[in-house]
C-alpha cells in the first residue's frame, strides 16, 4: 500500500485550503463594493483577512472518519488537536476503531504531514488567488448567507472552483464548497470538498468537513471530520 501514502499528502492539500486564509492581505486592485448589495459583506471578510491570526494557543477535540469504499475498509479517530502561538499543530490520539490500514495509511499519514504543512502558507481566499462574483442571498440553518462564486485566477494546486457563504451582516465566513481545479497527483480524478464553520461572537471556527474523491488507485475515497470548538489551551480540561 505504498501507493497510499502520497495519496494522503495530496489529500492534505485539499484539507487544508484557506485553513491559514488570515495569513494573506487581499491585493488593493479588487473593490469589493463594485458588487453592489453584496459588496459590504465580502468587504468585512476580506478586512478581517489581512489582521493577524490569534496567537492564543487553542486546543479542540476532533473526529476523523475514514473509507475506501472500494477495499471496504474505514475507520473512525478521535484527537486532540492543539494549534500554538506560532500556528503549528500537534495531534493525541484518543481512540480508534476500525481498519488497522486507514488508521495507519490514511489518517495516521494525514495528521502527520498536516502537522508538517503547519509550518507552510497554503493558498488563501483573497483577489491575489479568486475572482469574486455575488451569485445569490440563502440561508445556512438559521444563518443569512451571501453566496459568492469563487473562480481562481490560475491553476494551481490548492486552489478551487466552487462556493464561499458568508454570513451577510458580519462578513464571516459559514461555508466553502467546490472541486480542485489543479489534482495534486495523477493519482486523482476529481476531488471535492465541503467545509462548515460555526460562529460564536465575532468569531469563526471550522466545524466540518466533508471530502471525497475519485482517484485511480484505490477508487473512491471519503474523510468527514467533526471539530468541537477550540478552547484556550490551558483551559481546556483533560477528557478520556
Amino acid at each position: 500500500m505504498k501507493l497510499l501514502q502520497p495519496l494522503v499528502l495530496a489529500l492534505l492539500l485539499i484539507l487544508l485550503i484557506s485553513c491559514r486564509s488570515a495569513q494573506q492581505k487581499p491585493t488593493a486592485v479588487f473593490d469589493p463594493m463594485t458588487l453592489g448589495p453584496a459588496g459590504p459583506t465580502l468587504k468585512k471578510y476580506l478586512d478581517r483577512s489581512g489582521q493577524p491570526p490569534r496567537s492564543t494557543p487553542t486546543v479542540a477535540r476532533v473526529q476523523i472518519e475514514a473509507e475506501l469504499p472500494n477495499m471496504s475498509k474505514k475507520g473512525v479517530m478521535v484527537v486532540d488537536k492543539t494549534v500554538d502561538a506560532k500556528g503549528h499543530i500537534s495531534y493525541e490520539m484518543k481512540s480508534f476503531t476500525g481498519d488497522n490500514i486507514v488508521k495507519t495509511k490514511v489518517i495516521g499519514l494525514y495528521l502527520s504531514a498536516e502537522q508538517e504543512a503547519s509550518q507552510h502558507q497554503v493558498p488563501a481566499i483573497t483577489p491575489a488567488n479568486y475572482r469574486f462574483k455575488f451569485k445569490r442571498k440563502d440561508s445556512l440553518g438559521d444563518r443569512i448567507a451571501m453566496v459568492f462564486d469563487l473562480t481562481p485566477i490560475r491553476k494551481m494546486i490548492g486552489l478551487f472552483k466552487g462556493e464561499l457563504w458568508l454570513e451577510e451582516q458580519s462578513g464571516l465566513e459559514i461555508k466553502q464548497t467546490g472541486r480542485l481545479v489543479k489534482n495534486p497527483s495523477v493519482i486523482f480524478k476529481s476531488a471535492d470538498l465541503t467545509r462548515e464553520f460555526q460562529i460564536k461572537g465575532e468569531e469563526t471556527f471550522l466545524s466540518n468537513v466533508d471530502y471525497q474523491a475519485e482517484t485511480r488507485v484505490v477508487g473512491k475515497v471519503l474523510m468527514k471530520m467533526q471539530f468541537d470548538e477550540p478552547r484556550p489551551a490551558e483551559e481546556t480540561p483533560s477528557r478520556p
